[in-house]
């Protein structure tokens, strides 16, 4: 493979970067401010309801729980909550009016939520002799104001239309039924080991690899996961393919500015080519480039030995608007998406492609790598093992996979003209491709033999830019596919993988505040009673991911990962920041809901005889 440059030098930020209409600019002022006046009124909150006998007489438990419920708690969450709410509230973007109705909901709808589930838990004991302690209470409560965060975010923030879908998912029943025993078994193996006095357990709580909640709490993720991944692992063992199924293919290359990197790109294609028996075919959409994009690109098709190119120009600007030029010109069945600056293995061809003779098959990617050369790509070393290697291909058993990233994805051309295109004007058109592709009843699968190296930001900047790009993709997924999550349609994706998704998104945006109120609990001056142990502080930073990525580490064979586990950890509290930030720039408004809107397909074009692609000279038989 071509040795690319280490990072981008261009300018990153794009049309792309910021819908104009969903979302606005964050200063680097606005998180900080947030977080200072969190913490601020999380402690003063403390203090007034620690000292104030009035308070103090009716909410006995040191936070706001309105009935006496047997048991201790080891920190005051439903504080938190309301304090973050208050907090991020004041901050948000929106009008001020806006903002107020905003933090309104969020206090009301959650109070109330908390007063009916308290009385509901005293009327439980009462009646039926059914204690729920103090701290389950805690914890369902806690969830359940992270899911009141983002349903309400989700609410008020301007959002794209939805679309018309055909939710037509190929095994509904079988996707809920394992979800659900899956759900039961990790719940029954996680109480368990919880009853149980081991040592390992102890020892991975001392050094907060499992917090100090029981890690009943904090196995429940972990080992579900990894009961899906070994379930769709068995999966796998069922799949059948031909390896010498090779049918003609074009890789699409949207491209802005990429004059640095197009070169290296479209050369590892090449190679890649070289062990494929099928023609291969390139077009790089050359898109408002004001660099020598085009000439390069020009210049390395003269080059190729064994696939053929050709550039296209797309004046209008942004990403979608060039992959819909370049997949209306596709005339052969299979296409390929990948971005300009991701360079593939020289055998992700064969490796890919092999998996299409299965015609239940919509989408295919692939597991990205980096070479470790900096902090961020060592980081996302770690990261790439555990969200593609790993979640991804676990997801595949329930047919719960909904995001097959642009850097690589295979897609039926014929699928992708029908469901209009990719959009422009929100993020995560990538996502949106594969999840209408998979409502549709066509499989989503990730192959970990299929690798490539895409460009890690080099740059906090740049990593800040895409990493608040990539967090809003949740948000705006899930109001793009909304007739997905209709009561009226079985899609497991619709009713639990977005919802998911969005409740994720939300704990991650508190995940610096959660520690922060933390360590404020710890200090002597804030004594609410039982206090969180440091290890379930910890647990926050480290926990059970740690372990997670850990494993997935393992299981793909890839052991140099282990020495980037530092870099992850750190990179996991950015990634929190980044979120909170990626939330910030969400414009409020609270208008309705926009109803759906029906996609006409993408038509086919015909290239200029000029621009074709020479493809007269047969190819000769793949060198492996």
């Amino acid at each position: 493979m071509s040795e690319p440059p280490k990072a981008s030098q261009n300018e990153y930020w794009s049309v792309d970067s910021q819908p104009a209409k969903l979302s606005g600019r964050v200063p680097l002022w606005k998180a900080p401010a947030v977080l200072a006046t969190f913490t601020a009124l999380g402690a003063l909150s403390l203090i007034v309801l620690q000292n104030d006998a009035l308070l103090g007489s009716f909410f006995t438990a040191n936070d706001w729980v309105f009935a006496p419920v047997p048991g201790q708690h080891f920190i005051a969450i439903r504080h938190f909550l309301l304090a973050f709410f208050v907090s991020f509230g004041v901050f948000a973007n929106g009008s001020a009016i806006v903002r107020l109705k905003f933090i309104a909901d969020l206090v009301v709808s959650f109070l109330a939520i908390c007063l009916a589930i308290d009385l509901f838990s005293v009327f439980l004991w009462q009646a039926f002799d059914v204690p729920i302690s103090l701290r389950n209470l805690q914890i369902a409560t806690g969830l359940i104001g992270f899911a009141i965060f983002s349903a309400r975010l989700y609410t008020w923030g301007e959002m794209p239309a939805p679309v018309h879908m055909a939710v037509t998912p190929a095994h509904p029943l079988r996707s809920f039924g394992r979800f659900w025993v899956l759900v039961a078994l990790a719940g029954i193996l996680s109480w368990w080991v919880n009853q149980l006095d081991l040592q390992t357990v102890f020892w991975l709580r001392g050094r907060a690899l499992l917090g100090g909640l029981g890690p009943g709490v904090f196995l429940f993720l972990p080992s579900f996961f990894f009961m899906m991944y070994l379930l769709a692992v068995w999966d796998r063992r069922k799949e059948k393919y031909a390896r010498d199924f090779a049918p003609d293919v074009t890789i699409v290359i949207p491209a802005h500015n990429e004059e640095y990197i197009i070169a290296a790109t479209l050369q590892a294609i090449d190679k890649a080519a070289a062990r494929y028996s099928g023609q291969v075919t390139v077009y790089v959409v050359n898109n408002n480039s004001i660099d020598g994009t085009f000439d390069v690109a020009n210049t390395t098709f003269d080059r190729f030995e064994h696939a053929k190119g050709v550039v296209i120009n797309e004046p209008r600007p942004g990403k979608a608007h060039a992959l819909n030029t370049g997949f209306a010109a596709v005339t052969t069945g299979l296409v390929i998406r990948i971005d300009a600056d991701t360079q593939i293995d020289p055998d992700s061809l064969r490796f890919a492609l092999r998996h299409f003779t299965d015609p239940h098959l919509g989408c295919l990617g692939g597991v990205p790598n980096t070479r470790g050369r900096s902090f961020f790509e060592r980081a996302r070393l770690a990261e790439v093992l555990i969200n593609h290697g790993y979640y991804a291909i676990a997801n595949t058993a329930i047919d719960g996979q909904v995001a097959i990233p642009g850097m690589f994805a295979v897609y039926h051309s014929d699928l992708v003209r029908k469901l209009g295109g990719f959009a422009f004007g929100l993020n995560g058109e990538d996502s949106d491709m594969s999840m209408r592709i998979g409502e549709l009843g066509y499989r989503i699968q990730v192959d970990p033999q299929v690798r490539y190296e895409s460009e890690v930001p080099a740059t906090y900047a740049h990593m800040r830019e895409q990493r608040m790009r990539w967090f809003r993709s949740a948000f705006h997924i899930t109001a793009r596919c909304r007739e997905a999550t209709e009561f009226r349609n079985p899609s497991l994706r619709g009713w639990l993988v977005l919802p998911i998704m969005l409740l994720n998104t939300a704990v991650r945006t508190m995940g610096i505040p959660l520690v922060i109120f933390g360590l404020i609990e710890l200090l002597e001056p804030f004594d609410t009673g039982p206090r969180p142990l440091w290890t379930a502080v910890a647990a926050v930073i480290l926990g059970a991911p740690t372990l997670v990525a850990l494993g997935a580490i393992i299981i793909n064979k890839t052991p140099r990962a282990i020495l980037c586990l530092p870099e992850y950890t750190v990179f996991r509290m950015m990634r929190a920041y980044f979120t909170l930030e990626s939330m910030l720039s969400i414009k409020l408004s609270g208008r309705k809901q926009k109803s759906p809107i029906q996609l006409p397909e993408l038509e086919q074009i015909t290239l200029p005889l000029a621009l074709e692609p020479d493809t007269s000279e047969a190819k000769g038989p793949a060198s492996v």
